[in-house]
C-alpha cells in the first residue's frame, strides 16, 4: 500500500549572487536530498535547531520555494512539482498551517471572509461554504459568533485555531504544521496540540510537524526525522530515537533540552 505522501531526494538550492550583473556566483544549499513517506493519520515531526532547513522544507511541500530537484508523491500520483497550475490544485490536498497566528490572517477580512474566501474560486455554494466555515469552526472550538468579527478581536491561540480551520476548508488529507505552536504561550501551546491531535485522529489526517521543541515532538509525534544543514541526520520511531539516538548530532540535541533538576 503506497503512502499518502511521499518525498524523494528533495533538494532546495538559494544562489548566491555577486558581480556588476548579480550573476549567481555559488549556491546554498537548504535541503540536501531529503526522502520520506507520511501515512494516513500519521504525524512525523521534523526537529533541528534555527536554520537547518526545516522550514524551507514546509515550504517546498505546498510549493511555496522552488525545488532544485525531487519528487513529489501524493497518493500514489507523481505531482509535477515545476508546474504552479499542478500546485494549485495539490494544494487543495495538501494544506499548511503558519507559524505566526498575528501575520497569517488578513486584518482587514472578517473570519467568515478569511475561511470562505478558498472556496470561492472553486464554484462552491454560499450556502455550503457558510456550513463548512460554521462547521469547522466547531472543529477547533471557536463560536460561530465568531464568523462576523476581525482577527485583531482574538488570543494568539484563538488565531491559531481560526488557521488550522481556514487550512481545513479545502477538505485536505495533509496538513504541514509550521512550529504552529512557537509563539504561544505554554499553556495555550498544549491546548492546540491536543486539537491537533484529535483532529488527526476524528479526520485521519496526515500531518508534518515542524518544531525546534524536543518536548512538544516528544508528546505529539509517531515518527521524527531529525535535520542538520539541510541533511537528515536520524529518522525513526518518535519514542525510540528521542529515548536512544543514533546518530552524535541527535544525540547532543537531545541533551540541549533544559530539564528542571532539584
Amino acid at each position: 500500500m503506497a503512502s499518502l505522501l511521499e518525498a524523494r531526494n528533495v533538494c532546495i538550492r538559494y544562489p548566491l549572487r555577486g558581480g556588476l550583473l548579480s550573476r549567481a556566483v555559488s549556491y546554498v544549499e537548504a535541503v540536501s536530498s531529503i526522502s520520506f513517506d507520511l501515512n494516513a493519520g500519521e504525524i512525523l515531526s521534523v526537529v533541528g535547531e534555527s536554520g537547518c532547513g526545516k522550514s524551507t522544507l514546509a515550504q517546498a511541500l505546498v510549493g511555496l520555494v522552488p525545488w532544485t530537484s525531487g519528487e513529489l508523491f501524493f497518493d500514489g500520483s507523481k505531482i509535477d512539482v515545476g508546474s504552479e497550475r499542478v500546485w494549485k490544485k495539490t494544494r487543495e490536498h495538501i494544506q499548511m498551517i503558519f507559524q505566526d497566528p498575528y501575520s497569517s490572517l488578513n486584518p482587514r477580512h472578517t473570519v467568515h471572509e478569511i475561511l470562505t474566501y478558498p472556496l470561492s474560486y472553486k464554484g462552491v455554494s454560499t450556502a455550503e461554504r457558510d456550513a463548512l466555515a460554521k462547521k469547522n469552526l466547531e472543529l477547533v472550538g471557536i463560536p460561530q459568533s465568531a464568523l462576523e468579527k476581525y482577527p485583531h478581536e482574538f488570543s494568539g491561540g484563538q488565531r491559531q485555531r481560526l488557521g488550522i480551520a481556514r487550512a481545513l476548508m479545502m477538505r485536505p488529507q495533509v496538513l504541514i504544521c509550521d512550529e504552529v505552536t512557537s509563539a504561544l504561550d505554554v499553556s495555550v501551546q498544549a491546548q492546540v496540540l491536543h486539537l491537533l491531535d484529535s483532529l488527526r485522529k476524528d479526520l485521519n489526517l496526515g500531518m508534518i510537524f515542524i518544531s525546534h521543541d524536543i518536548q512538544v515532538v516528544r508528546t505529539i509525534s509517531d515518527r521524527v526525522m531529525v535535520m542538520y544543514k539541510g541533511k537528515l541526520m536520524e529518522e525513526g520511531v518518535a519514542s525510540e530515537v528521542l529515548a536512544g539516538p543514533q546518530n552524535d548530532y541527535t544525540k547532543k540535541l537531545i541533551a540541549s533540552v533544559p530539564s528542571i533538576s532539584f
